[in-house]
């Protein structure tokens, strides 16, 4: 896949893809979510990670898993240092094709997004990450190349689904959180339809309003503004994916008019809400 269409965070098929990136003064990408699911790879580097309301110092070897839907950002420390990482895509339709009726591969997923549990530290479970990783970057075309490396997808999904089964109680590291700005997630998702100025949701935490859009950013690396947006954004492609006319997202998603949605729509996806539900089957 092309550099550019990994830098947009844009997939190139409707499978897997699979990217090993070593970079000096990279540029911070601003919080965004995916449709499809991500597994990374730490290697090397000085960065901190932001799942929601979590917040992450990162070691080499820590793995996150990133469900779909999930707004997510890498905020690098020293940007001097060189910076490397796999990173893994998952169609959300492959998860499930690939699947079986006694093993869900998407429970990795399914278990990290209910616990906010994104980010597991374990050396034994990083070390077969990587292998299989190396091993499915490596550049040929031979005949089979194609299905081992779906079984080593496969494979690392089993490993994965199975730390979380193996680990029931404290499976993750936790993220540095701060109770407001959690309280403040869990408030604008509940009340995404809703009027959601900075008043009303500070009112409802009981906290100053210039406190709470200074902690939230804070914590963030997002003014509540930009972090609500987004929200509704990611609220209206499930929608639209479900088959809900265009007409009628808008209004679902707190927007006060087409237009609105249709801008911010095109300036998040780089597509129009039409163009998206056209092309989700």
């Amino acid at each position: 896949m092309k550099g550019d269409r990994y830098e947009n965070q844009l997939m190139s098929c409707s499978t897997y893809e699979i990217h090993h990136k070593k970079d000096k003064d990279f540029k911070t990408v601003e919080m965004h979510s995916h449709d499809f699911a991500e597994i990374y790879l730490f290697l090397q580097g000085s960065a901190s990670y932001i799942i929601e309301d979590c917040k992450y110092s990162l070691l080499p070897g820590d793995i996150l898993i990133i469900p779909p839907g999930k707004l997510h950002q890498l905020d690098i420390k020293d940007s001097s240092e060189t910076y490397e990482r796999f990173v893994l895509w998952i169609d959300a339709r492959y998860l499930k094709h690939i699947s079986t009726p006694r093993t869900d591969l998407q429970l990795c997923f399914l278990k990290a997004s209910a616990g906010s549990a994104f980010l597991i530290r374990d050396a034994a479970l990083s070390d077969r990450a990587q292998r299989l990783l190396d091993a499915a970057t490596e550049r040929s075309d031979g005949f089979g190349t194609d299905i081992e490396n779906e079984e080593r997808i496969k494979a690392l999904l089993v490993v994965l689904g199975q730390f979380f089964l193996q680990h029931a109680e404290g499976s993750a590291v936790p993220g540095m959180s701060n109770a407001v700005v959690t309280k403040a997630i869990d408030y604008i998702s509940e009340h995404i339809t809703e009027d959601l100025s900075l008043e009303r949701i500070a009112a409802a935490l009981f906290v100053n309003k210039f406190y709470f859009a200074h902690v939230f950013k804070e914590m963030t690396n997002t003014p509540p503004h930009r972090y609500i947006l987004k929200k509704r954004l990611v609220l209206a492609k499930q929608l639209l994916e479900q088959g809900i006319p265009v007409t009628d997202v808008y209004s679902r998603c707190g927007f006060s008019d087409y237009t609105n949605f249709f801008r911010a729509f095109k300036n998040e996806f780089g597509i129009t809400p039409k163009q998206f539900y056209a092309r989700r089957q």
